[in-house]
């Protein structure tokens, strides 16, 4: 009987939706906390009066493959769930750091996903083959910190389909050992002064995509595509000092938000793994002054990313560490 804590996890891109990759060296190992990738084999079943109480004859439905990946963030393994989500980034070389800049798609991958399809082989540590889903897309990513502990990322994804399984288990250890992104090492910025007061923060991107069939000869997805807008939301919890930032929410006042967690891996003399998250554009969307108990206030505020004009996004990321590329 396998354990939780020997399973393993590798994400590739593909190239084409429709096309596994089959090439271990491909794949990123993906530490996790919870996953529930899983195929959803749903039944048809007939509603035909027959002259009995007993339901129909049961036929194969639409089938999906989808879930969510959940872990405490590190440096590259955050780079992989920013690109599924995001696209390829642009990179900026110097030395042997790289900055990697990650900004929400303006095109859709192809007539069929929203975003790059990927490939998960997901070893069970039983002895057996490993079970491989191809052709799944991000949907939604969650990015969250609150104060006392690590910085979490979980990350949606949906129409994959079941392939053949493979023999392959080994999928590296790149990026596995890095040091995580704690509470303590997180600076925000907002309207272009420094803020110490929030307890908590949380960046959702939501491509507000799912899966579609089409009449064909397979009962898997045929497209992943957008039903909606996409939105960024930015909720959290922030200590109430003053009035300074209800007054804003009253006003729907534009602010520039900037949010960097660095190291505490030095990779480099000087340099650390970075991550920074900048909405130009970020409005509160509620900023309730609320008593529940006798303790300081504190106010748990919901906010957007509007899109900004002038840089042509709502929210960027930018990654850097030692990959060279994702």
């Amino acid at each position: 009987m396998p354990y939780g804590q020997d399973a393993e996890i590798g994400i590739a891109f593909q190239t084409s939706h429709g096309t596994a990759v089959s090439d271990v060296s491909s794949f990123y190992p993906l530490p996790f906390l919870s996953e529930s990738i899983t195929p959803d084999v749903p039944e048809l079943i007939s509603n035909n009066m027959q002259g009995r109480f007993d339901e129909g004859e049961s036929f194969a439905g639409a089938r999906n493959v989808g879930g969510t990946i959940s872990n405490e963030s590190q440096p590259i393994s955050l780079g992989v769930a920013l690109k599924s989500i995001c696209g390829t980034p642009t990179v900026v070389t110097s030395a042997a750091i790289f900055t990697h800049t990650f900004l929400p798609a303006t095109a859709d991958f192809d007539s069929n996903v929203i975003n790059i399809p990927m490939t998960m082989n997901k070893n069970l540590a039983d002895g057996g083959q490993v079970p491989v889903y191809r052709d799944l897309v991000a949907t939604r990513l969650e990015l969250s910190c609150t104060n006392g502990e690590f910085m979490m990322a979980a990350l949606n994804l949906t129409g994959g389909t079941v392939d053949a399984k493979t023999t392959s288990k080994d999928f590296g250890t790149l990026g596995v050992a890095a040091k995580k992104w704690t509470w303590d090492v997180t600076s925000v910025e907002l309207g272009g002064a420094a803020n110490v007061e929030f307890d908590s923060l949380t960046v959702i991107q939501d491509e507000q995509a799912s899966s579609r069939w089409t009449l064909q000869t397979t009962r898997d997805p045929a497209r992943v595509k957008r039903d909606s807008f996409r939105q960024v939301r930015i909720n959290g919890t922030i200590r109430f000092m003053d009035q300074t930032e209800y007054d804003i929410f009253l006003a729907l006042t534009l602010q520039n938000l900037k949010i960097t967690f660095t190291g505490p891996t030095e990779i480099q003399s000087g340099f650390f793994d970075q991550l920074l998250i900048e909405a130009p554009n970020f409005k509160y969307l509620s900023h309730p002054l609320e008593f529940s108990d006798p303790s300081e206030l504190t106010v748990a505020f919901e906010g957007k990313a509007d899109y900004n004009i002038g840089s042509g996004h709502s929210i960027k990321y930018t990654v850097i560490n030692t990959q060279a590329n994702f």
